[in-house]
């Protein structure tokens, strides 16, 4: 697997050399778009009504709309003169509690490992986050884009991870939003949440919950492919509750009857 970064983790006076690799990968299907008629792939075409022509690569500039169809136009080298620097460390800004971070700020996962020779230091600081609990706020650029992260180290595992994260500005804030009522709860609703929430926690096993949507495609696109027919399921109603404590006490009496589900196929 390639890294898609390589670079020094600065650690106070330490600089441990580290590489990056993406966390995940996309599984999802990707769809060609065609002409119904010839069932040839469509082709994006970059398009000026003004010019009425197809606009060739070396004729498009940047422009940012600072009101409606009013531009400042900017050139690649003004971007390239206020674009961050291409540094190769990742620095450690300051160190915050594990879990400070809302989930809200998380954007990108990815795996760090240690470079050649550097598998005691990385060893060292990934050792000591975990015994004090803490996570590396940190600084990367990557792409020309400065970018905060996280630099945590994995649970169950000797290895470090890092999550970039969003920018304050970027997180909308709740206040945009209507306020949440306060709503009465009476006794037997909390109760019958709370078992219902007791009863279905067991450990997260991620082979329990497969991608079920990528799997039907596949299965849809093999039978095209072997001349198949295709069936369409009929949906199921749903089933329909008077009120929140019916809904509660049949859910219960389902996982109790059933056991706690498995979403695998």
């Amino acid at each position: 697997m390639r890294a898609i970064w390589q670079g020094l983790l600065s650690f106070g006076l330490i600089n441990i050399p580290v590489k990056m690799f993406k966390a995940t990968e996309d599984q999802d299907y990707h769809f060609s778009l065609l002409h119904n008629v010839c069932h040839n792939p469509l082709k994006y075409q970059r398009y000026c009504a003004i010019c009425n022509k197809v606009v060739a690569t070396e004729e498009i500039v940047r422009g940012y709309e600072y009101d409606k169809d009013r531009f400042v136009v900017l050139t690649e080298s003004e971007l390239e003169s206020i674009a961050a620097s291409r540094t190769k460390t990742i620095e450690i800004l300051s160190f915050v509690q594990s879990g400070e971070v809302p989930i809200v700020y998380y954007e990108n996962t990815y795996y760090l490992q240690p470079g050649l020779g550097a598998e005691k230091a990385y060893f060292l600081l990934g050792t000591a986050l975990n015994n004090q609990r803490k996570d590396a706020l940190c600084r990367v650029v990557l792409r020309s884009s400065p970018k905060l992260c996280l630099v945590s180290r994995m649970a169950n595992a000797n290895s470090l991870q890092l999550n970039t994260i969003h920018y304050g500005n970027e997180v909308r804030s709740l206040e945009a939003f209507s306020p949440m009522p306060f709503m009465e709860l009476n006794k037997d609703e909390i109760e019958l949440a709370e078992l219902l929430i007791a009863k279905l926690t067991k450990p997260f096993i991620p082979e329990e919950y497969p991608n079920t949507y990528n799997h039907a495609i596949s299965e849809l696109v093999n039978k095209k492919l072997t001349g198949q027919e295709i069936h369409v399921a009929q949906k199921t109603p749903e089933p329909q509750v008077a009120n929140i404590l019916e809904a509660l006490q049949a859910s219960l009496e389902r996982v109790e009857k059933n056991g706690v589900p498995t979403h695998a196929r």
